[in-house]
């Protein structure tokens, strides 16, 4: 992993974002995993 020193504010941001849902452990990016992220993160479309 890079420091942080060469993130932006924003990545950063979503870094502890994913360690406090995740409650401080590292998981693998499964496929699951990579599937519900996006689904939380997707725009709701009327």
């Amino acid at each position: 992993m890079y420091g942080s020193e060469g993130l932006r504010a924003n990545e950063r941001a979503w870094l502890r974002f994913l360690r406090e849902v995740s409650h401080d452990t590292d998981p693998c990016p499964t496929l699951r995993r990579v599937q519900l992220l996006r689904r939380i993160c997707e725009t709701r479309r009327a």
